[in-house]
């Protein structure tokens, strides 16, 4: 191997190795790259990276305070129950609600398959969360989700 295809050689490694280091050190999803070289003796013609779309979901750990004041009729389960969501809407995440009724105020989202611990149903088929909030029964099912 000549001079020049090593010096050539060893520079796209080091670009590369900078490249992966400064992906790493910004928190940025792990790149597929490729390289490519016409011959031997040329310079890196392309560096290509393929990252994935990411969607972040609101993330809470209860109990939450909710204030609204209880104006409709709830019944108590026997015992706490957990119960799946799998009916979901076109955007893919269940809305959690300060009240049992879509007027009130979103107060968090669920994804298809997560589990939620119920402790009561109101009148008109919603669950009130182990938290204080509530989700329509429309939503939710008693079946896990399998793997």
């Amino acid at each position: 191997m000549n001079r020049k295809t090593f010096t050539l050689r060893l520079t796209a490694v080091m670009l590369t190795a900078v490249f992966g280091f400064s992906l790493a050190a910004c928190g940025g999803n792990k790149p597929q790259e490729s390289l490519e070289a016409s011959d031997a003796s040329a310079a890196i013609s392309s560096i290509t990276t393929t990252t994935e779309a990411t969607t972040t979901l609101t993330e809470y750990t209860g109990p939450l305070s909710n204030t609204e004041p209880i104006t409709w009729n709830e019944t108590a389960l026997e015992s706490e129950t957990v119960l799946y969501v799998y009916n979901i809407s076109d955007t893919g995440y269940l809305n959690v609600r300060t009240g049992p009724d879509p007027k009130y105020t979103k107060a968090g989202t669920l994804s298809k398959g997560q589990a939620v611990t119920v402790v009561a149903r109101t009148d008109n088929d919603w669950y009130k969360t182990s938290d204080g909030f509530y989700i329509s029964g429309n939503y939710l099912t008693s079946t896990a989700p399998s793997a």
